[in-house]
């Protein structure tokens, strides 16, 4: 797939829907000038192709008991592939783990952890490192204050 598979048509049907994914199809079709059958093919192709990977509902973390936001900054002892695609495996498992990313700099893997509180997560990383002794270093940073959060990819 590449970007040329996608036209200014579908960019603004995926601008809107990534506000919006309940929007109605007749309502984003007045909005971008295509009929509401037009849009819906649109976004079922676009889901085929992979280019809409997910529909969602976003939770506030505070309004479900889960208030914290933790950094986890993790270097691991070999970056050999069978260790590595262990820990991936074990991070894709866990629901407190929001995401996670394989990175360059100072540590190998940032990963965001939501929890509770301060105890929840030290349980987190501890399990972390028993089922991952890889792990050499974990370095958090709490987040005292969200400015922004979301999934919004700019499409133009």
């Amino acid at each position: 797939m590449s970007t040329e598979d996608i036209d200014d048509y579908d960019r603004k049907i995926l601008k809107i829907i990534q506000l919006d994914a309940e929007r109605p199809a007749s309502t984003i079709a007045e909005e971008v000038n295509l009929s509401a059958s037009a849009v819906q093919r649109r976004i079922k192709r676009l889901k085929d192709l992979g280019v809409i990977v997910a529909t969602v509902a976003v939770v506030d973390g505070k309004k479900v008991g889960r208030p914290l936001v933790f950094l986890a900054a993790i270097e691991v002892e070999r970056e050999r592939k069978d260790l590595l695609g262990q820990l991936k495996k074990w991070l894709l498992a866990e629901s407190y783990v929001q995401q996670a990313f394989y990175t360059t700099g100072a540590s190998d893997l940032t990963v965001v952890i939501t929890a509770k509180d301060v105890e929840e997560y030290d349980h987190i990383t501890q399990m972390m490192v028993e089922m991952n002794p890889n792990i050499k270093r974990i370095n958090t940073s709490v987040c005292l204050q969200v400015y922004k959060r979301g999934s919004i990819i700019p499409t133009d």
